[in-house]
């Protein structure tokens, strides 16, 4: 064996070849075999009959053991939540994808602080964990900081996720947030309040400034209703920079669309 491919493509054969021949009644051999790469098969090179040919022999520094069913049974018991059957739970509680629920619980840390922050609130379980594959684990690799040491805690990702699930405040606005918290340590709500970042919501205030910025580019409006549909990005633009950069961006899409379409 010159690679640890041949190494697996030889191990890969011998294990469906040994199952045949045990299959079919017979006995698997003490011999040594020969990797052929080009075939991809094994091919006998020498028996060796007894087990002294191999100079196999019982370690002597190492006492037999007999382990009742019980005790395995008891010990089985004590084991954590493994990582397989945790992924399964994850996928099967919280509707994870399974890359999703088997990268969170290939780390023990986060699975645990997922766990938390999602228990709260599972229908907001698939961007908590979202952002703690994205968004959290970029800021501890890149300040190398574990979990455990950082300032935040799951209730403060579970509360970010809310606000923008709930039109608070905008994905982008979001990672501003998310920057803010993990510095400061305190919750987003908080950071948001004192910073004046909550989305303007209100579907009066934003229609006002969409016929303010309609008016003062009659040109984009009648190239949009010729068939340049792109420039909705202008318009959405131009009534975010009218409000501060604080207007529900999708209610601004929604109120154009309507407008552009009259």
């Amino acid at each position: 064996m010159n690679s640890f491919k041949n190494l697996h493509d030889g191990l890969a054969y011998e294990i469906c070849r040994q199952a045949e021949v045990l299959e079919s009644g017979g006995t698997v051999r003490q011999e040594t075999r020969h990797w052929e790469p080009a075939t991809k098969r094994t091919t006998s090179m020498r028996v060796k009959e007894t087990a002294d040919d191999y100079r196999y022999f019982p370690e002597p520094d190492l006492a037999p053991f007999d382990l009742s069913d019980e005790f395995i049974e008891s010990v089985r018991a004590r084991l954590p939540e493994l990582p397989d059957a945790k992924r399964a739970r994850f996928v099967e509680t919280y509707g994870l994808s399974s890359a999703d629920g088997g990268n969170l619980a290939a780390d023990a840390a986060l699975s645990a602080f997922f766990d938390e922050a999602a228990s709260a609130n599972t229908s907001l379980a698939k961007p908590i964990a979202n952002l703690l594959l994205n968004d959290v684990s970029a800021y501890l690799n890149a300040n190398n900081v574990a979990l455990a040491d950082a300032r935040f805690r799951p209730e403060h990702i579970a509360e970010l996720v809310k606000l923008v699930a709930d039109d608070t405040i905008s994905s982008k606005q979001a990672k501003e947030v998310f920057a803010l918290m993990v510095e400061s340590g305190d919750f987003p709500q908080k950071i948001v309040d004192e910073k004046g970042m909550k989305q303007v919501s209100d579907a009066g205030a934003l229609e006002a400034e969409i016929k303010v910025v309609l008016e003062a580019n009659p040109d984009k409006v009648a190239e949009y209703r010729g068939g340049k549909v792109g420039l909705i990005g202008f318009f959405v633009g131009q009534v975010m920079k009218a409000t501060g950069g604080q207007g529900n961006p999708k209610l601004i899409n929604e109120l154009l669309q309507k407008h552009l379409s009259d």
